[in-house]
């Protein structure tokens, strides 16, 4: 199990070093203070700075989660489940130090993970997106520079109806000023309009953010003092989860069809899905669910080439461990 997982979190690593440090920097989530144009005068000192916090920030919360588990098995080893579970403690403690932080850095008025911010732009649509705009920025400098290789068509004289008389065509004056091009679009900031279009501060989202945040520690604590298979541990963590995305949900006003209502949508979806890891949990999982568990690895067990990969199995090995199923 130990091995599994650790081939996982490797695997989950490399697959966040593409996704979060080699993206665009006008795709992160930051914006200027002052809501400074960046068509224009380009992104600040500050703005650099902010994108480079925030990437940086992003990556640590994200390779954390990706090592949690081995981290809490490798505490449970050495010194037993009370010691895992204050790790598991510090761990969720340099969590939220950095959703602190990346909060502070968003334009949103509530924390939006990067898992969700990758599910509603995945970075293989947001590739295709700039291929599409590279190609037609290409077509038209080419489509430009056809019609001012083309040579001019030369002014015919004109001849009267009546008298016959030809008056030789006015020439193209050199001088002459240039007609104003159309104003072209600017360039895609994909941050730009966030601070103006997202859900307005209210104490009903500052009351969601607060029990979303101390959902884990909570658990946590009740976790050490009751026991992992603690049932009212069991239930408060799940009234928080409910409580917060609830509270958040019916608040949520951000400007229809924008991109803010599109990441932070995304958001409350993901702590929606996130209240379905409570059914893995102990002591539901140990009483509802663990015996048709068993039974289906027992079956998969004995298939041929399929019990080389069997996700269940491993399922099985990770399930008692609070990061597994914690959903933070």
């Amino acid at each position: 199990g130990f091995w599994s997982q650790a081939v996982y979190s490797a695997s989950d690593l490399f697959n966040l070093y593409r996704t979060v440090l080699l993206r665009s920097p006008e795709e992160i989530p930051v914006c200027e203070a002052d809501g400074g144009d960046l068509v224009k005068n380009g992104p600040s000192k500050e703005l650099r700075k902010a994108r480079l916090g925030y990437m940086l920030a992003a990556f640590a919360l994200r390779a954390i989660r990706s090592i949690q588990v081995l981290i809490e098995m490798d505490a449970f080893n050495r010194k037993g489940s009370k010691y895992a579970l204050q790790i598991c403690t510090r761990i969720e403690l340099v969590k939220l130090a950095l959703k602190i932080f990346l909060r502070l850095k968003m334009p949103f008025n509530f924390y939006v993970d990067e898992v969700a911010i990758e599910d509603a732009e995945p970075p293989k649509l947001l590739e295709q997106q700039r291929n599409q705009l590279l190609g037609q920025q290409n077509g038209n400098s080419e489509t430009a520079n056809a019609e001012s290789a083309a040579p001019a068509p030369k002014p015919e004289p004109f001849v009267g109806r009546r008298t016959g008389r030809s008056l030789k065509a006015l020439e193209n004056l050199e001088g002459a000023p240039p007609e104003p091009e159309a104003s072209r679009p600017p360039p895609p900031r994909v941050a730009d309009g966030l601070r103006r279009d997202c859900t307005p501060h209210s104490a009903q989202i500052a009351v969601a953010e607060v029990l979303y945040h101390s959902r884990p520690l909570i658990h946590l604590a009740l976790l050490r003092s009751r026991g992992r298979k603690s049932w009212a541990a069991w239930i408060v963590a799940l009234l928080l989860e409910r409580l917060s995305a609830g509270l958040l949900g019916m608040e949520l006003r951000s400007m229809p069809n924008s991109r803010a209502r599109l990441l932070e949508a995304a958001e409350v979806s993901r702590r929606q899905n996130l209240t379905f890891w409570a059914l893995v949990r102990s002591p539901v999982f140990d009483k509802f669910l663990k015996r048709p568990t068993d039974v289906l690895d027992w079956i998969l067990k004995k298939i041929p080439v399929i019990n080389m990969f069997n996700i269940v199995e491993l399922f099985l090995v990770l399930q008692p461990f609070y990061f597994s199923t914690s959903g933070s």
